[in-house]
């Protein structure tokens, strides 16, 4: 049988997540009429400290309603540069929202509080574009999972807000970033102004992202996401499994992030001149580029011995572990490694 460490969206339901499914109440969610929905949408507010959510069918839609709801057209966001909104989301921020990316270099995701104010702070010019919005990734995909911690959000978020600048947080895995750091979501977030976070990775559901904010925001994200076709009917088949995960999955997050650790640790142990990002949650991001090998070449090694991982670049490697990948599927990875790296 395969083990699959290319991306936590690989995750599979359980059978108890998938069985909530069958007991559904149903309703029009355009219409506002699907109870299901509506109680995903309150207890996804209340983990997150929010008045309000609203059900989106993925983590880009979900980013792209609250950017759209934040901004208009020609305002500017500013972004860690090698962020998922920024890299990976299609360009829907320029192309469908109209926004100017203010990019900042970060160190593996985190940016600094001078660059950030360095942007927010300029003199008003009528040549330049007026930065509207700051957008932060936790946990940081490109960055390793890694763990953007709470007081590096509440001082990027005060320098904001004393700007006139909202904070959305692109909170795909900001359930990893909270047991990470032992203390609650909604902690973490409370100074952004909006939060987008995942179902369908970490938390094991088959679809589904839910942003959250003041009623008011929600109320105008509702109506960008009819304008994106993100209008569902009986949704409820989606929610019920999100309900079930923020009551049963969040705190077994933890599992997936030791099994990450001693994959990178044994990976340290065993190969010479690899280079492995910090390993804070489930992500493990490899850097053979000082090795003999391609990342294709190590890929392709691994699959042949049944173990699938990804790819990020020439010499980089990505394995995420999740709900699905066992003890002994890491052992067997741990296995593998001398093998493989010969």
């Amino acid at each position: 049988m395969t083990i699959d460490l290319r991306s936590d969206t690989f995750t599979l339901p359980s059978r108890e997540m998938l069985e909530t499914i069958l007991t559904a109440e149903l309703g029009d969610d355009v219409w506002r009429e699907d109870p299901t929905v509506a109680r995903l949408e309150a207890l996804a507010a209340k983990k997150l400290g929010k008045e309000a959510g609203l059900l989106v069918t993925s983590g880009t839609q979900g980013n792209l309603c609250s950017i759209m709801t934040h901004l208009n057209h020609g305002d500017g966001v500013v972004l860690e540069a090698e962020c998922h909104t920024y890299l990976n989301e299609a360009g829907g921020l320029t192309s469908i929202v109209g926004a100017y990316p203010f990019l900042i270099k970060g160190k593996n995701g985190l940016m600094y509080p001078k660059d950030v104010e360095a942007i927010l702070t300029r003199p008003y010019n009528i040549h330049f574009v007026e930065p509207k919005l700051l957008c932060i990734e936790n946990t940081h995909n490109t960055g390793g999972g890694a763990v953007i911690p709470k007081g590096n959000i509440d001082t990027l978020a005060k320098i904001a807000h004393e700007n006139d600048v909202a904070v959305h947080i692109d909170g795909a895995r900001i359930f990893n970033a909270a047991v990470a750091l032992g203390i609650p979501a909604a902690s973490l977030v409370e100074n952004a102004d909006s939060v987008q976070m995942c179902l369908s990775k970490g938390l094991g559901c088959p679809v589904g992202s839910v942003i959250v904010g003041t009623e008011e925001f929600i109320h105008r994200a509702r109506k960008n996401r009819k304008i994106v076709g993100g209008g569902m009917r009986q949704a409820g088949i989606i929610a019920a499994p999100g309900i079930y995960a923020l009551n049963n999955m969040i705190d077994r997050l933890a599992e997936d992030h030791l099994h990450a650790k001693l994959i990178a640790d044994e990976l340290k142990a065993q190969v010479s001149n690899i280079k492995i990002k910090p390993v804070e949650t489930n992500l493990i991001v490899i850097d053979l580029s000082e090795t003999p090998w391609t990342a294709q070449e190590i890929q392709d090694r691994f699959e042949s011995n049944g173990i699938k991982m990804g790819s990020m670049g020439k010499y980089l490697l990505r394995m995420v572990t999740y709900f699905g990948i066992s003890r002994e599927d890491v052992d067997k990875v741990l296995a593998t490694i001398p093998e493989i790296f010969q």
